[in-house]
């Protein structure tokens, strides 16, 4: 009896509930946050007059909703111990990859044109600049994780990482919902992304008693994105390169 009572999940299985967990949070987020602009749009009314949906949206909506919904496959395969699944999606997840960098920088070039894309108050020319400082970022951290998939501790936190990068435009939705300055939703939804960052690297420390390489580089790099994107923006080289990118330049 006291062999059962005191028999528990592993170290490896709290670390996969973890993940998983993470990935679930992630989801949510972006199906919460896209909920009224793109999900559910035929259904419930936007908080503020947004572009039409064109085919590029359509796409793009399409191959990211899926990259995000593969994430959470992906974690529970691992979870349930199904390594071998994991490892044949994770071809899906490399095509994916391949359209997804290229579609995010053509739909952040598109949106400077859309001008109700940005916030309210937020010049669409400055508001590219996040998406598109953003695909290096994210793209750069998710070939990483591919590149290092034979080392699972390191493919998994940056891989995390990356995930956590890209919530930050569903965030972005939510906040402005709430009514915030558009000028605030920027900086708010960067601090989600932080977050969620420093909720991965605080776990690390509480269960190993030392910080994850992987997690603190990555991080790092997706919190100078965050501080750099709206120095950058407010430029007059961002925006005559923006204005250069949509062809009015």
């Amino acid at each position: 009896m006291a062999q059962f009572a005191g028999a528990g999940p592993s170290k490896a299985e709290r670390e996969h509930r973890f993940f998983l967990a993470m990935a679930a949070t992630i989801l949510t987020l972006t199906v919460i946050g896209f909920a009224p602009s793109y999900y559910l749009r035929a259904f419930i009314a936007p908080p503020h007059p947004m572009e039409p949906l064109n085919p590029l949206v359509h796409l793009h909506g399409v191959v990211f909703s899926a990259w995000v919904m593969l994430f959470m496959v992906q974690a529970g395969l691992i979870s349930a111990g199904k390594r071998h699944i994991h490892r044949q999606l994770g071809l899906l997840g490399m095509l994916l990859v391949a359209i997804m960098i290229p579609l995010a920088i053509a739909v952040g070039i598109a949106g400077i044109d859309r001008p109700l894309t940005a916030p309210p108050g937020i010049d669409p020319l400055s508001w590219a600049a996040l998406p598109l400082l953003d695909v290096p970022v994210f793209g750069g951290l998710i070939i990483a994780a591919l590149a290092m998939r034979h080392r699972s501790d390191v493919h998994k936190r940056l891989m995390l990482v990356a995930m956590i990068d890209m919530v930050q435009p569903s965030a972005g939705r939510l906040i402005g919902m709430s009514g915030v300055p558009g000028e605030a939703v920027g900086p708010l939804s960067g601090l989600v992304v932080v977050l969620l960052l420093i909720v991965l690297i605080v776990r690390d420390w509480l269960v190993t008693r030392r910080f994850h390489p992987a997690a603190i580089i990555g991080s790092a790099i997706v919190v100078v994105r965050i501080v750099l994107t709206p120095v950058i923006w407010s430029t007059a080289a961002w925006m005559d390169f923006a204005r250069w990118l949509s062809g009015a330049g």
